[in-house]
This record gives structure tokens, sequence and C-alpha cells, in this order.
């Protein structure tokens, strides 16, 4: 497991502000909010290649393997073969590795970050300590350092990597530990809204997030007394659902 970093110190000023901010910690996850995840864009796929609406999102999040995989015992050749065997229950086999196949390369093109949210993560990162907070594989960490993104960061928690996965209450306070910041002082965002609920459950400020309703974020971020009121005239996610 990746060690946390030491505390970056917050601003003195936002230490003894009275308008000091409500939270020391926003922490976000990362499929469906840092990054594009949506269950829209995969029926938009799902439609082409003869899988019906809901299954292929199913296929990758409702499976035995899902879980197993989160915690870090199944490999990533293992989670693909789950995925695989329930794509061939509307495919015949050569279709799915090609369905799944042509599916790897379409999420390849999305961004590592959202615009909106790396701007977001400019404006944040001098006022409070981030957070990033996944379910993911095995050695995911390593892939998201890769990518540049763990550097927007204070601390990266990859379910995979620590063998605990959302919405297992002690991922929520490893992740708040690791920042320094009481969990009561920590904003978690997410676009699984059992998550949400189960971030609230040990004492976080939760908000269910989808990125089309973005400026929704940066009204819980204003209510908590950071400043990002005058972000909400940014430009809305360059795809739209389908």
């Amino acid at each position: 497991m990746f060690p946390p970093p030491p505390p970056r110190p917050l601003p003195s000023d936002a230490e003894s502000s009275p308008g000091k901010p409500l939270v020391d910690a926003v922490i976000l996850d990362y499929g469906g909010v840092v990054r594009r995840e949506d269950p829209a864009d995969f029926d938009a796929f799902a439609r082409g290649v003869g899988i019906p609406t809901g299954r292929l999102w199913a296929a990758f999040h409702d499976i035995p393997e899902y879980t197993l995989s989160r915690t870090g015992r199944l490999d990533a050749a293992g989670y693909r073969a789950g995925v695989l065997r329930a794509l061939e229950g509307y495919l015949d086999a050569t279709e799915a590795e090609c369905a799944l196949a042509a599916w790897d390369e379409l999420r390849r093109q999305d961004a590592p970050v959202l615009p909106e949210i790396a701007t977001l993560l400019d404006r944040l990162h001098p006022v409070v300590r981030l957070g990033l907070l996944s379910n993911a594989g095995e050695g995911a960490r390593g892939r998201l350092d890769a990518a540049g993104v763990s550097a927007r960061f204070d601390d990266v928690v990859t379910s995979g990597d620590v063998g605990l996965a959302k919405p297992d209450p002690r991922i929520f306070r490893l992740a708040a530990r690791r920042l320094g910041v009481a969990p009561d002082r920590c904003l978690f965002v997410d676009d699984t809204l059992r998550h949400v609920e189960a971030a609230r459950d040990v004492g976080m400020h939760a908000h269910h997030h989808h990125h089309l309703r973005h400026r929704e974020l940066l009204d819980v971020l204003a209510a908590l007394g950071l400043p990002v009121a005058d972000l909400a005239s940014d430009a809305l996610p360059a795809r739209e659902s389908t």
C-alpha cells in the first residue's frame, strides 16, 4: 500500500478567518466524478453492438468479479474474464471479445480528468486538502500516477490496493485519516448513491454527483464556505449523454 504523504499545511488565514470553510478536505470519487463514467454512455455503445439497455453497465459493475477485484482479491485478467462471461449472455464469444476491445478503445479517448473538475481542483487546492477515493482494481494507483491524476491530490486511496472498497465504512475513515482530517470535516463526492450514504454514516458531508449537474456540486461547495461561486459559468462537459 502507498504510504500517505505528510499532511499539507493549510493557509494560515484559512485557519484563523471567521469565514473559515466548514470542511478541511474534499474527497472525490474517480470514475463518474473526476473522469467521465456515465451509464448512458454504456447504453449508447451497447445499442450499437446488440447488448440490451443496462446490460453493459451491469457486466462491469454487477458481477461477482467486480467486488473481488475491487478488494484486491482478483487480478485484472480475472475481472476481464468475468465481464466477458456476462457479455456472452448476449453475444457469442468472438463478438463479446470484439465488443469489449472496442469499448476499451473508446474509454481510452476520455480525458483522465474532466476539464471542469481540473479547474475546480486548481481552485480548491490552496484552501483544503484534496483526496481521491476510488473503487478500482489492484495496481490502479500506479495507473493514476502514470496518467498524472495523482499529482492533483494530496492523497489517493484505491480500493484494490488497500483491500477495502466502498461502501465499507472503514475505507472512508482511512481516506480521512490519511489526509489528517476528521471525517466530519470532509466532503465526499461520488456518483453512486449508496457510497454517498455510507460516507454520511461515518459523519462526512457528502454529495451525490452527476457530470451534467456540475452546478449542484459548486452550490454544495459554496454552501460549505469554499470559494467556487464564480466557477458556475464554466463550460458543460464536452460530450452530452445520448
